[in-house]
């Protein structure tokens, strides 16, 4: 398992399935990224479509750089140049030779995963999501990080 350890590293998680994809040919190789991420190294589909790895990656689909909107709200009451524009991850993906699914409603989570798992080659899944709790989470998270230091 690779991890970034909540470092914000952007654009890691697909090179990272390709790397492991080569390396573990013979594993399952499953892979996530917000779309912000995904954008930052998605152009090496290419590279992972003419090398033949074999991976599904997840596109959490929310159209904003979440983590730093979050946090630019919660500094300065307000966020700036975090929206991305509309993508359509699975044309992107087809663009490539890769194959794209895109989740429509939870009941389909489960089969689209298993139909990308079992798919030859880069597989992405598309899954929209909505943010809007992680205030929220955030606060919560911070008082019982907070409660437990004192």
């Amino acid at each position: 398992m690779n991890y970034s350890n909540g470092q914000q590293t952007l654009g890691v998680a697909l090179p990272w399935a390709i790397a492991n994809a080569q390396i573990y040919p013979e594993e399952t190789i499953i892979s996530m990224s917000g779309d912000g991420g995904f954008l930052f190294s998605a152009t090496e589909l290419e590279t992972a479509v003419r090398q033949g790895c074999n991976f599904t990656h997840i596109v959490w689909q929310d159209g904003y750089y979440d983590m730093v909107k979050e946090q630019m709200i919660k500094k300065y009451n307000r966020y700036s140049a975090v929206t991305l524009g509309t993508i359509d991850t699975v044309k992107f993906a087809e663009s490539f030779g890769a194959t794209g699914f895109k989740v429509q409603n939870p009941q389909e989570l489960g089969s689209i995963l298993e139909q990308a798992i079992a798919t030859q080659g880069p597989s992405i899944v598309e899954i929209p999501i909505d943010y809007r709790d992680n205030p929220k989470l955030f606060q919560s998270a911070h008082s019982q990080f907070h409660n437990k230091l004192h």
